[in-house]
């Protein structure tokens, strides 16, 4: 028998033949008139080549090749069913893994509270970390091996989503017993220091060297690295200077002896976001997963 010439309509209807045992009942749980299931019923016989069900007094009784195929059609429905259902997702049993391209910013800002909240709400869901420090979304999201970005990002490429979850300001770092640094950075002494720069790319300017552009004016870099994290322990042990995220300063301020400054020219906020691919827009885990980043971002 060839399926592709089956109309599925035809074993809604032998399933409810064979449940209600009377074409009257069976058309009122198909939702059609008692002629239309007849006429359905007529065509099942010649599709089985089987009587299928025998008229009797008090209804209709099942053949021997009904009863066979009873079974098999109720599960194939039953399948189909809850495919063609809305999927849904329920943290509290879910053990789904969740990969998110994030920087060391974002670990250290945004992971500790996330964490304490999923070992309340999905206990067994685990999140997996890859290292992402550029500001664009990673090619790892359109090819479905990362569920999430998290971190600075500048313009998107298409088909992907976006959602702002919370700003930072830059602060200056210097150590507490710099030589010629104390409470107070003047525009001048900031440019005659030895900067750190964070990039994850080998070249390229960054905040802080597009805003001394528009003064006209260049700072020395002293050092590039590539994670937000090495900053304090570099200025801690040097005469180095940092233009750093505040969220990140005030962790390092009090345990490396950091002093923190007002920048001397203004430096623009940097916004933190979350990046996904249109095609886990509408999954629900990840729709949680997202919902539940933003509430932990918004207390932050």
């Amino acid at each position: 028998m060839n399926i592709n010439a089956i109309n599925l309509n035809l074993l809604v209807a032998f399933d409810a033949l064979f449940q209600e045992l009377s074409v009257t009942r069976a058309a009122r749980r198909a939702g059609v008139t008692q002629p239309a299931m007849s006429n359905t019923l007529a065509q099942l016989r010649t599709l089985f080549d089987d009587a299928l069900f025998l008229r009797q007094r008090t209804g209709l009784t099942p053949t021997a090749r009904a009863k066979e195929l009873a079974e098999p059609i109720r599960k194939g429905l039953s399948l189909l069913q809850a495919a063609l259902a809305a999927p849904t997702f329920e943290p509290l049993t879910s053990e789904r893994r969740f990969v998110i391209a994030a920087s060391d910013y974002v670990e250290l800002v945004l992971l500790p509270p996330l964490l304490r909240r999923l070992a309340k709400l999905a206990p067994q869901v685990r999140l997996t970390l890859r290292p992402w420090g550029l500001h664009e979304a990673p090619p790892e999201l359109a090819r479905g091996e990362v569920d999430l970005m998290l971190g600075f990002y500048d313009k998107l490429p298409s088909h992907h989503h976006e959602q702002a979850l919370f700003e930072d300001e830059y602060v200056c770092i210097v150590r507490r017993r710099h030589p010629t640094v104390k409470s107070k950075l003047t525009l001048a002494h900031y440019l005659e220091l030895s900067h750190v720069l964070v990039s994850a790319r080998a070249d390229g300017p960054g905040s802080v060297d597009r805003a001394l552009l528009a003064l006209g004016k260049k700072r020395s870099i002293g050092a590039r690295v590539s994670h937000f994290l090495t900053v304090p322990v570099l200025v801690s042990q040097t005469d180095l200077v940092a233009a750093l995220d505040r969220r990140v300063a005030q962790v390092f301020a009090g345990p490396l002896g950091l002093r923190l400054l007002p920048p001397p020219l203004k430096l623009p906020k940097g916004t933190i976001g979350q990046v996904w691919h249109q095609q886990q827009h509408t999954d629900p885990a990840q729709r949680w997963l997202r919902s539940l980043i933003a509430e932990v971002a918004a207390e932050l």
